[in-house]
């Protein structure tokens, strides 16, 4: 243990819900290792003194001396571990921790460069982003950098639960990167984590990154949960995704892995260790160009499997002897799904069968910030991120500012300055998640190609509705944002595929031309033979089968028109 007394303090690095965490002028940990590492001392508030246990704490650091050499200076070498307790007038005040590593911080450009590059906290936050935010800031990252990160992360956790330590609150505020001279993870807020079941403080958790209610925190299950979460959202490019379409557009197998991960049942999850030897398999084919800021219009958030040169034609879906009932699709609307390959969780049940494993993709638009106060809701964060090493500069929302001069819009920005709330827009989401065509093309409400409604037009990052948001960097550094609802005529066709044999699955944001092929990870293509867009008689979709989006203010009738060779009939 420490003496307070002892310790020379420098500046202090960030201030958080927990307490302060200082520099450490006359301390250094490991000296074996080229001369030691530098240290900073975190000191909790009265408020979590009063909370914590400092015999879980003292446990923590003497984990250091109990583990092999190598399993130590692993820890230390990939955690902000505890390492020695620290004490003001003989109780615990706080505790030693190593410094965070210099690769894994980043020098930080403005959006509108407007200042010099800052040294930063390479926050995996940062990562939950569109590519042209990431590249615009001076990260260089690539498709392969993102699954061997996450490769590195599922590793690391494995390891962990080995050594007996479960990290709780994982959630991309606690993790940084590197991607030089190799992805890798560092984790900080060590102090949260649970060792072999006894915990420091209270365990909390992140807004948006809670295990199901009535689960125990801080398991291997959570951390999980939590690991499927964090790949979704890694590759939707987006802060609070749940669908998993994105992934699985990089590999199915990884797309099959986040879905199991997110299953309700804690032992149904797959471990990290399962999850090591596909992401690496992945990314040793993946490409290792890094993400650049584009000049076309942002694309949607999501990912689609490439579309095939064709699909084998079948007959209509044969009468069935028993109509299917309406079934209610569970959760949040259809109005937050966003991208072309979202395999919506509407079902069609055969008579006299339950499904009780759907899950909602919705989401809310992407959120390019990072939080600038270390916590947030009902996380008390610990202060080992350093809180003025994360935010933004100038506004703090991240956002380009307009040059001085005005620059003259360009054909696409007046294109979508045409548009006006409404609107119906004959424009999909192809394989490659770009809109078709790339600027908005307005058609009557009533039209077979009328696949979307324009509910609101906005500038900021967040539509004011649930809409799917499609975005539009003008040449003047504003944006144009349309959130847009999904527009239901007969006729229309969407991709399905069937997740039993009585349970049929229809990515209603999954709008094809009704002659086209079918991707690979579709196996049908169904046409919507009726829509109801209030009330509707019952059984008014006769044989054919039925799906309320919309939480069930809408019912649309379908049949299915197209399969693949081999294919049952539906």
């Amino acid at each position: 243990m420490v003496d307070y007394s002892t310790l020379i303090l420098g500046e202090r690095l960030g201030q958080g819900g927990q307490g302060e965490v200082h520099q450490v002028t006359n301390k250094k940990i490991n000296e074996a290792d080229g001369g030691g590492w530098e240290v900073v001392y975190k000191e909790y508030n009265t408020t979590v003194l009063s909370q914590l246990d400092a015999a879980a704490l003292a446990t923590s650091v003497a984990l250091l001396g109990g583990l092999s050499k190598a399993e130590g200076q692993w820890l230390c070498e990939r955690t902000a571990w505890p390492a020695a307790l620290v004490a003001k007038q003989g109780h615990v005040s706080g505790f030693l921790m190593r410094v965070v590593p210099d690769r894994f911080r980043f020098t930080f450009r403005s959006l509108a460069n407007t200042t010099s590059g800052t040294r930063r906290l390479a926050n995996l936050e940062y990562l939950l982003n569109e590519d042209d935010y990431v590249a615009g800031i001076g990260l260089t990252v690539s498709e392969r950098d993102r699954l061997v990160l996450l490769a590195d992360l599922a590793a690391t956790l494995t390891r962990l639960h080995r050594i007996g330590i479960t990290v709780g609150d994982l959630s991309p505020k606690n993790l940084l990167f590197t991607t030089s001279p190799k992805p890798e993870c560092f984790l900080i807020d060590c102090d949260a984590m649970r060792l072999r079941g006894a915990s420091v403080l209270p365990q909390t958790e992140t807004p948006d990154w809670q295990i199901p209610a009535n689960e125990e925190k801080a398991t291997p299950a959570s951390d999980a949960y939590k690991l499927a979460l964090l790949a979704i959202r890694l590759f939707a490019r987006h802060q609070t995704a749940t669908d998993p379409t994105p992934l699985a557009s990089v590999a199915a197998a990884l797309g099959d892995l986040a879905c199991a991960g997110l299953n309700s049942d804690p032992a149904l999850r797959p471990m990290p260790r399962i999850w090591v030897k596909p992401l690496t398999a992945a990314g040793s084919t993946a490409s290792t160009a890094p993400a650049t800021a584009p000049h076309t219009p942002r694309r949607s958030n999501t990912s689609s499997t490439r579309r095939p040169t064709g699909g084998h034609p079948g007959g209509a879906a044969p009468t069935r002897p028993s109509r299917r009932p309406r079934t209610r699709w569970p959760g949040s609307t259809f109005k937050g799904l966003v991208g072309a390959a979202a395999l919506v969780a509407i079902i069609v049940f055969a008579a006299m069968r339950s499904h009780n494993d759907s899950t909602s993709a919705a989401e809310g638009p992407p959120q390019p910030t990072i939080s600038q106060e270390e916590t947030n809701g009902s996380s008390e964060s610990a202060s080992d991120g350093y809180v003025h090493d994360r935010g933004y500069e100038g506004s703090g929302d991240g956002e380009a500012t307009a040059r001085d001069s005005p620059t003259p819009p360009s054909a696409e920005d007046e294109a979508f300055s045409a548009v006006s709330t409404d609107d119906c827009l004959s424009n999909y989401l192809d394989e490659d998640t770009e809109w078709t065509p790339s600027t908005p093309s307005m058609t009557n409400c009533s039209a077979t190609d009328a696949y979307f409604r324009v509910t609101a037009i906005e500038q900021q990052v967040d539509c004011a509705s649930d809409g799917i948001p499609w975005f539009h960097s003008n040449s003047d550094y504003t944006r144009t944002i349309l959130c847009l609802d999904r527009n239901f005529v007969e006729g229309q066709c969407m991709f399905a595929r069937a997740k039993s044999e009585r349970v049929l699955s229809i990515g209603l944001s999954a709008i094809t031309p009704c002659d086209a092929g079918i991707p690979d990870r579709y196996q049908y293509t169904v046409q919507l033979t009726k829509v109801y867009l209030t009330s509707a008689p019952d059984e008014a979709c006769g044989d054919d089968d039925a799906w309320e989006p919309d939480s069930g203010a809408a019912l649309v009738c379908g049949k299915v028109i197209w399969k693949r060779r081999g294919l049952p009939d539906w």
